[in-house]
């Protein structure tokens, strides 16, 4: 299914998508986004999926961000993502660093910025 249709996710950022394809043998919708967002940041996983909810009317537990791209400097931004018929089908297929992305839970490993300190 080739579509166009509009998506708004905030004043500074519109979607258009490119590309809207059922996947019925993993029951899962996948979803080409191109994102304009000139002279602001990058949106964010959580605003997108908002977005994408609203537009196509789908529950949030269901939609996964597999990758955002931005070009440096051109405010345009390449979206991949998946939307699920069930909760039980997402879990089996998607992996869990993405599900922990889009709902905010990653723990960043390391220690504090700023490196080592100065050697003299």
């Amino acid at each position: 299914m080739e579509s166009q249709a509009k998506v708004k996710i905030s004043d500074k950022a519109e979607g258009i998508i490119e590309r809207d394809m059922q996947n019925s043998v993993i029951g899962r919708r996948e979803i080409s986004l191109k994102v304009y967002h000139m002279g602001s940041g990058t949106p964010s996983r959580k605003d997108i999926i908002k977005a994408i909810i609203q537009a196509l009317g789908s529950q949030e537990n269901l939609v996964v961000v597999r990758k955002i791209s931005t070009s440096y400097g051109a405010g345009i931004s390449n979206v991949k993502l998946h939307i699920y018929k069930s909760r039980e089908i997402l879990e089996k297929v998607e992996p869990k660093y993405l599900l922990d992305r889009d709902a905010g839970t990653k723990q960043k490993k390391g220690g504090s910025k700023g490196g080592q300190g100065a050697k003299g």
